[in-house]
């Protein structure tokens, strides 16, 4: 149960553009400015550290360890698989 709720959370917060609470400014990530980019070394690069950031930002109770993608173009879909330090998360970006 304990991993359900960061799992949630971590997808609340990577889902989240940065800035679009008002109560809350520095909640969210920037993986909304990737959007329609092509998903090169840059793109990953880019998405990786947004993807640290955020967590460290607003979830204390994980930190990141590794972040893979599962990228498939035909579908227009991109997965972020997270490795914590508490387990694993999977972020289905769209």
């Amino acid at each position: 149960m304990y991993l359900a709720d960061i799992s949630e959370s971590i997808n609340r917060i990577l889902k989240t553009p940065l800035g679009s609470r008002v109560m809350r400014p520095e909640f969210g990530s920037l993986l909304y400015t990737l959007r329609d980019r092509e998903a090169d070394e840059s793109f990953r690069v880019l998405a990786t550290k947004y993807t640290f950031e955020a967590i460290a930002k607003n979830e204390p109770r994980a930190s990141v360890n590794r972040v893979n993608f599962l990228i498939e173009p035909t579908k227009g879909s991109l997965v972020l698989k997270i490795l914590l330090n508490i387990g694993e998360v999977e972020v289905n970006l769209k």
